[in-house]
């Protein structure tokens, strides 16, 4: 916690109310003396005058001792950029440190700490040891299982499950992480369009469009990363792979999902390319790897989730809503970088480098993306 501020919240209150030390010493029975100490910080108000202190300024005894536990969405939001760049440039168990100190401080806030456990999620991996990651993810299950507990904001909670759940795959715990999302295949009951129709009775028809649009969005990225999924198990079964890719590609041109910032728009050309490799069919392998070069190289940078043309209305709406973890965790360069390796060091394309159209895809990710210049 941050020291404690009292003698300045005296001295400003008692300034605005425009009363002497010797005023506010005789309201609260105590000496001139005790009052110019408190002010200057040699000594504390007693534990049992703290309320009747608070009510003579009215405020709160939290805003007396200048402890704030709560923080605005703002505030969370530059905080969780500022650790970002701290983890992205300083010795990971530093930052730890310093992530520490601001739950203990905004324990009973818990926006925060379900900002901090996304934050820890996105960041494990530059834990040094095998060990420190398992404590990374057993402190964010623990920050999870808080914000749960002691919550009520029912989106928050959703999403303290999922990273609850995402924390626990991470150790290998995947019949508790079943135990947590098997309740998700609740049916269908239509609580989007309920909210649309609500907002279309009332008139407010530009409101119902653009909750209409960001409910579009929502699902439209959550189809296309199980479309994915899919893919990646159907591998063996040709004929039905081939349709599911198909259907993803349809579907990412239908939306203009290139460059929105998602994974999955880009990740589903590579996991077909295996699953061509696989299917000893390279000419089917090379499309799917220019269409993987064809759209990492129209990727916008910063990188980061983004609307378009046909979803005008969702960045805007991620700004309004304080959307943590919208940007990406790493520095552009290593993104790019990491998009010119999931193909040039994936040993299942090695059947591909003699190839001059993989060299030459290759060498487009490398020029487009400015990709190792000075």
């Amino acid at each position: 916690m941050n020291e404690l501020n009292i003698g300045k919240c005296i001295i400003r209150k008692r300034k605005e109310k425009g009363i002497t030390q010797e005023q506010l010493a005789d309201y609260m029975g105590v000496s001139k003396a005790s009052v110019s100490k408190w002010e200057t910080g040699q000594s504390y108000p007693d534990i049992v005058i703290l309320p009747k202190l608070a009510a003579y300024f009215n405020i709160t005894v939290d805003e007396l001792l200048g402890y704030k536990p709560q923080l605005s969405k703002a505030e969370i939001k530059k905080i969780y950029h500022r650790l970002s760049a701290e983890f992205a440039r300083k010795p990971f168990e530093e930052t730890m440190e310093v992530v520490n100190q601001l739950v203990k401080e905004y324990y009973a806030c818990f926006p925060f700490l379900l900002s901090i456990a996304q934050l820890l999620m996105n960041y494990a991996n530059l834990a040094k040891t095998e060990e420190q990651k398992q404590e990374v993810y057993t402190f964010c299950i623990d920050l999870c299982r808080r914000v749960k507990e002691e919550w009520t904001e029912i989106g928050d909670l959703k999403t303290a499950n999922i990273l609850e759940a995402l924390s626990e795959i991470a150790l290998g715990h995947y019949d508790q992480t079943i135990l947590l999302l098997k309740n998700s295949l609740a049916p269908y009951m239509g609580e989007d369009v309920l909210l649309i129709q609500a907002y279309q009775m009332r008139g407010e028809e530009d409101q119902a469009a653009r909750t209409g649009q960001i409910f579009l969005f929502q699902n439209i990225l959550s189809t296309l990363q199980l479309l994915v999924q899919n893919l990646a198990r159907e591998m063996q079964e040709p004929a039905r792979f081939e349709r599911t890719y198909r259907m993803a590609k349809h579907l990412i041109d239908d939306y203009e999902l290139k460059s929105i910032g998602t994974n999955a728009a880009f990740t589903v050309h590579i996991v077909a390319a295996q699953g061509f490799i696989q299917h000893q069919q390279k000419e089917k392998a090379l499309e799917a790897l220019e269409q993987y070069a064809e759209t990492v190289c129209s990727i916008p940078f910063p990188f980061k989730l983004r609307g378009n043309r046909y979803f005008p209305d969702v960045e805007q709406w991620i700004e309004e809503i304080g959307m943590i973890g919208t940007n990406s965790p790493r520095d552009d360069e290593s993104i790019k970088t990491s998009f010119l390796s999931l193909i040039k060091e994936n040993p299942v394309f090695a059947v591909l480098r003699e190839e001059k159209r993989y060299q030459k895809l290759v060498n487009d990710i490398q020029y487009k993306l400015g990709i190792g210049r000075a």
